[in-house]
Order: C-alpha cells, then sequence, then structure tokens
C-alpha cells in the first residue's frame, strides 16, 4: 500500500453563505492524501497503473473554480466523491481550508476534512 499526498493546492473560487463571498469570492487550499496499492505501478515503473497526480489535480481545479457551493463541507464531499470515483484507489481524503471566514474572531483559516473509500476496496 501507498499514500500519493499532494498538499497545499491552491485556488480562487466562489463558496460561501454570504453575497459577498459569492461576488467577490475568496482563497481555498486543499490537500489531497490518496491510498492505493503502489506495487501496481512500481513493477512496471509506469503511469499507466498509478494515479496520475495531474489529472488529480485538474479534477480539483474544476471543482473549486467551475462550481458554487454555500459549504466547504459540501465541496470537499464533492471533491472526494469525484477523485473516488475517477481513480482506482483504496481510499482519498480532502484537507480543504477556507482562509478568510465572515466571523468576528482572529484565525487562520476554517478547515474541514472528509474520508472516501474508493472503488478498490
Amino acid at each position: 500500500m501507498g499514500i500519493l499526498t499532494v498538499k497545499n493546492l491552491v485556488f480562487y473560487g466562489y463558496h460561501g453563505v454570504q453575497d459577498y463571498e459569492k461576488e467577490l469570492g475568496g482563497r481555498f487550499e486543499v490537500d489531497v492524501k490518496i491510498n492505493y496499492p503502489f506495487m501496481r505501478c512500481s513493477t512496471d515503473d509506469t503511469l499507466h497503473e498509478a494515479v496520475d497526480y495531474q489529472q488529480v489535480y485538474a479534477v480539483v481545479k474544476d471543482m473549486v473554480t467551475t462550481r458554487k457551493y454555500h459549504l466547504i463541507e459540501t465541496l470537499a464531499d464533492h471533491i472526494a466523491d469525484a477523485l473516488a470515483e475517477q481513480f482506482d484507489v483504496d481510499e482519498v481524503t480532502i484537507v480543504l481550508r477556507k482562509r478568510k471566514v465572515p466571523i468576528n474572531a482572529v484565525l487562520d483559516y476554517v478547515q474541514v476534512e472528509v474520508t472516501r473509500q474508493g472503488t478498490n476496496q
């Protein structure tokens, strides 16, 4: 078993409950962790049986930049579902951070984490 991690993908998206969040948008950061058996690709040392992280990036980018959700929980769920469906993997974990949040508090960010079982399970 192996773990592929794609760390801190940064996108500009229009997710949030407040009208100004939907109009002005904001920065979203995504970490992706994918568990799958490396043996299937490392034996031949080819990309054919590996999870192509360029494709992972493309899926995440599409989900964050071309769609709009009220909740970051929903966005994280949809990203995890899309990756689990598209790739032959055991498990996908998405960590999504929103840095600008509409609350009266001093904080770095709000973060959600979701894990999905893949088609390989």
